[in-house]
């Protein structure tokens, strides 16, 4: 696992248009608690969509095979961003609960969500026009995961 840092990253003064495409997502987990590596390889789609109030937000879709040992299966996740500020966003469950800030405009941002017993602590990183990292460590007293992921932009 490589430790997120601020060095070196890239600022977003516009994080709506910094975001909106189409990525490659590859994302390393780490199960600690069962010493068990897995893996997720697949796409990320982040596209202009009215918010509720008809401001415009992003919706996030990923989709890709996740690899436990034996174990592959086809996931998906889904967010919505909303955008307070130019530079900074709120990420949505879809059920509308904030799951967190996320804040680029310095191109690097750590975030602390508490879910039920479970913490996640999540770090990103901006290192180009077509790259950003994120780091989850997701701790509570059934699970111990590191999540690294990388969003390179397609085309």
């Amino acid at each position: 696992m490589e430790q997120l840092t601020g060095a070196g990253a890239l600022a977003v003064s516009d994080l709506f248009s910094y975001l909106e495409g189409d990525w490659e997502l590859t994302r390393t987990i780490n199960d600690l608690r069962m010493d068990m590596p897995g893996s997720m390889s697949g796409t990320t789609a982040i596209t202009r969509q009215p918010d509720k109030d008809g401001k415009p937000a992003l919706t996030y879709r990923e989709e890709g095979l996740l690899c436990f040992g034996d174990y592959k299966e086809t996931v998906h996740r889904g967010y919505e961003y909303c955008f307070p500020e130019a530079h900074k966003a709120l990420v949505l469950f879809s059920d509308g609960r904030l799951f967190h800030e996320l804040d680029l405009s310095s191109g690097f941002f750590q975030v602390e969500h508490l879910c039920v017993e479970d913490t996640y602590r999540g770090r990103f990183r901006v290192e180009s026009p077509n790259v950003w990292l994120s780091n989850w460590h997701v701790t509570g007293p059934t699970k111990e995961l590191i999540l690294d992921n990388r969003y390179q932009r397609l085309g």
